[in-house]
Formats: C-alpha cells, sequence, structure tokens
C-alpha cells in the first residue's frame, strides 16, 4: 500500500524538523506523498519540493493549515494544492506573522508579571525567526525551568482563558475558505474530533471542499463516521499525522496517521500528481 500524510509541521511554523529533515523523514518511514502544512504561512513549502527532487518516490503537496474564527470558536482549516505563490496569499500569511510576534510579546509581558522571567528575544530564537507560536514559548519556559512539558504551560498560563492568555489575530473561517479557493486549492476541515462546533453545521453554512477523516487523535470509530458524513456531503477525504515533532508523548511520527494513496486518486489526478 502507498501511503500519504497530508498533515506535517516544520520549523517554518511549530514543529521541530526542517522541511528537509521532514523529507528524509518521511522516506524513511515509506510514505509516498505528504503535504507540507505550516500554520498560516508557506515559506517551507520550496524547501520541502526541492528536497524531494533528490529521491524518486516521494511527491510533495504545497499546503497550510489556517488558524480560523468562526462563532468565536477556533477551526483549523487545511489548504491543498494552493498556488502559494500567489500575491494575496502571500500579503496575508505576512499580516498574521506580524499579528503572532506582537501577540507573543504580549504574552511574554503577562508572564514576566507571574515572574516568569522570559524575553521575546528568547522566544524569537526558540522559533528561528519563523511564525512565532505559543509551543515556542512553553519551549523557552522548559529551557529555563519553569515547567516541565508544552502542556503545563497550555494548562497553566498560556492556554485559552488562562493568566497570560491573549487572543490570536482573528482570520474568519469564510476568508480562509475564499483566499484557498483563489489560490486554486481545496478547503478542508482539519481534525474534526477536536471542533466546538457540530461538523455538519460548517458544512451545511461553508463551501467546504473536505474533511480530514484520518488523524492521530480520531479513533477508527471516529474515521468511521466522517467517512459517512464525507460521502453524504461529497466531500474529498485527506488524513495526516499533524506531526510536529519527534520527542512528543504521543508517540506521533510522520505517517502515524496516514490515508491509502487509492483513497486519495482523484483529487492526485485533478491536480496532476
Amino acid at each position: 500500500m502507498k501511503k500519504a500524510d497530508l498533515h506535517i509541521h516544520t520549523t517554518k511554523s511549530d514543529g521541530k524538523l526542517t522541511p528537509s529533515q521532514v523529507v528524509d523523514e518521511a522516506i524513511k518511514n515509506d510514505i509516498n506523498v505528504i503535504a507540507i502544512t505550516d500554520h498560516d504561512t508557506i515559506t517551507g513549502i520550496d524547501e520541502a519540493i526541492e528536497r524531494s527532487k533528490f529521491y524518486t518516490n516521494i511527491k510533495v503537496i504545497p499546503g497550510i493549515e489556517f488558524s480560523t474564527i468562526y462563532k468565536d470558536k477556533e477551526i483549523h482549516l487545511l489548504g491543498y494544492f494552493i498556488n502559494y505563490k500567489y500575491d494575496k496569499l502571500v500579503d496575508l500569511t505576512n499580516k498574521i506573522k506580524q499579528h503572532r510576534f506582537e501577540r507573543a510579546k504580549k504574552i511574554v509581558d503577562k508572564l514576566n508579571d507571574l515572574n516568569i522571567n522570559i524575553t521575546i528575544d528568547e522566544v524569537v530564537k526558540e522559533s528561528q525567526g519563523k511564525n512565532i507560536g505559543r509551543p515556542h514559548i512553553a519551549r523557552v519556559m522548559i529551557k529555563k525551568g519553569y515547567i516541565n512539558h508544552i502542556s503545563e504551560a497550555f494548562d497553566k498560563y498560556i492556554g485559552k482563558n488562562k493568566k497570560a492568555f491573549i487572543e490570536r489575530y482573528k482570520l474568519s473561517l469564510k476568508d480562509a475558505i475564499d483566499i484557498i479557493h483563489e489560490c486554486n486549492g481545496i478547503a478542508v476541515l482539519a481534525h474534526p474530533i477536536l471542533l466546538k462546533i457540530p461538523v455538519k453545521e460548517l458544512l451545511d453554512d461553508f463551501n467546504i471542499d473536505g474533511i480530514e477523516v484520518y488523524h492521530s487523535k480520531q479513533t477508527k470509530s471516529d474515521s468511521k463516521m466522517y467517512l459517512k458524513i464525507a460521502d453524504n456531503y461529497n466531500l474529498f477525504i485527506t488524513g495526516g499525522s499533524d506531526f510536529h515533532h519527534l520527542d512528543n508523548d504521543d508517540n506521533i511520527i510522520i505517517g502515524s496517521s496516514y490515508i491509502d494513496i487509492n483513497d486519495i486518486k482523484e483529487i492526485l489526478s485533478k491536480y496532476n500528481y
């Protein structure tokens, strides 16, 4: 069976492997198709595509994972086969990057008020100058001995409604879908098991093209349910590990959750992959 992992993060957002290392790891794990889906950025795609040219048995799909808001709830939306050079997309991701930096500064200020003495410079260094996310702040806190695990940072300080939480830039779900379609891509609901809004409500109200049926946090029973929903709504189905780094508590590796390439032949054919 040939496998595709269509949900992978790199150092260009909050992952720990470079785009090149992600390609190498995918080869090591016998994955034939991957999608680079960094949070709110497309800067890792070129490197991954160039690295894939060293091999004959892997293809890289250009993607993105947008963090969006609908009814004050966070909805993650995956975009696949996007024209990642499209000016409006580049401008939007640059705008989000600036807001991420400003948000991180405010979170650091709140942590300082709680006698957690970290600096924005340390966070920037941890992010390697790329899109800053809260995991970067958590990793600095670990290095300085304030917490032991990333989850502890979220549970105690920087998670929703915690003492140092700051709201993110609010990209609407509709605007994210629209920009993906403008880039000639397909818009896919990410990890539906984590949604706080009924999946069918979103599918009824928005022009969504697909759903992530297979995901590391979804059971076989969950996947069976989403597969039925996909069939009822005539949606593309996707799957992926949501890989971020090797040193994780959940033992998530590239390919730990995947989709059979035979199940996405229609999409691959549509985009000449």
